[in-house]
């Protein structure tokens, strides 16, 4: 069996389905095997999924950026190519920046921005993905304007920071911990309703009076349409034991992600429609295929 993830080793993705695959190993009696598909947006571990018969011995690794993508370039359909089987877990956002950086709180930047259009540069992972969207709504909610820069994952996005290649990123909150407290990244705002314990002292967006229209970032798993439903069936019950099973469970939230399994794939498939009608409107609004 193998695991299509459509962005680079090392991320917190990679190390949750890691973690899922060698528990799956020890319950399935098969080996497991994580291929890290980046680049396209998406495109390549899409077509390196589809590419495998409808049999359950591919799964495909997607999360919220992966509607975001189908939202504006269209180039597959998850509900249609696909067969939703479960979502697995939501992912905390932090706004950082260099810790050289101008600027030491949210406001700074915003005010910043809206005196010099398009001089803020912030990373994404190319146009149309969730964090282009996520960072146009930001955008429009604060009102200023500013310039994408696309990079293939996280760590990419994370290093261009670190480097003063680019402002500030959104990026989540298992990534920004790797570098938050050892001062090479600045936190400026938590994307939550609350602060966040692993961050006490940096308030939220909210507080700040820039409301998002988009909810936390999702992630989980789907099979090529047409696979059997009674595999399909047995798969989701295989990686809902994986992330249940006391070791990965502790090992997840020691990465600040939060475990939120959905009760049914049609559940699942409700949340990815739900979303791609949300974000099919904002890249309507902002014309996000062409910036």
């Amino acid at each position: 069996m193998r695991i299509v993830v459509g962005l680079p080793a090392g991320g917190a993705a990679d190390v949750v389905v890691r973690l899922m695959g060698e528990q799956m190993e020890k319950s399935i009696g098969q080996p497991v095997v994580v291929e890290n598909k980046p680049g396209g947006l998406y495109q390549l571990a899409v077509q390196s999924a589809l590419s495998a018969p409808a049999d359950g011995y591919t799964l495909l690794y997607v999360n919220s950026s992966f509607v975001a993508v189908q939202a504006v370039q269209k180039r597959f359909d998850l509900l249609k190519d696909f067969q939703p089987l479960i979502k697995t877990g939501e992912t905390l956002g932090v706004l950082v920046v260099n810790p050289k950086s101008q600027f030491k709180t949210i406001g700074e930047l915003v005010s910043y921005g809206r005196a010099n259009p398009g001089k803020l540069t912030y990373g994404t992972l190319g146009v149309g993905s969730y964090e282009h969207l996520s960072q146009l709504a930001l955008e429009r909610a604060a009102g200023f304007r500013g310039l994408p820069v696309p990079y293939k994952g996280g760590p990419e996005t994370v290093n261009a920071v670190m480097a003063g290649e680019i402002d500030f990123t959104l990026i989540n909150v298992f990534t920004a911990m790797q570098f938050v407290p050892a001062g090479k990244l600045r936190p400026l705002a938590v994307r939550n309703s609350e602060r966040i314990h692993s961050l006490p002292g940096v308030p939220t967006l909210d507080e700040a009076g820039i409301k998002l229209p988009l909810g936390r970032l999702w992630s989980g798993f789907v099979v090529r349409a047409g696979t059997p439903l009674p595999i399909a069936e047995r798969l989701r019950q295989e990686i809902a034991g994986a992330l249940n099973s006391p070791s990965v469970a502790q090992a997840i939230e020691a990465t600040g992600l939060v475990r939120s399994l959905s009760k049914s794939p049609d559940e699942f498939r409700r949340l990815i429609e739900g979303d791609l009608a949300a974000m099919t409107e904002l890249a309507r609004l902002f014309d996000a295929s062409k910036r």
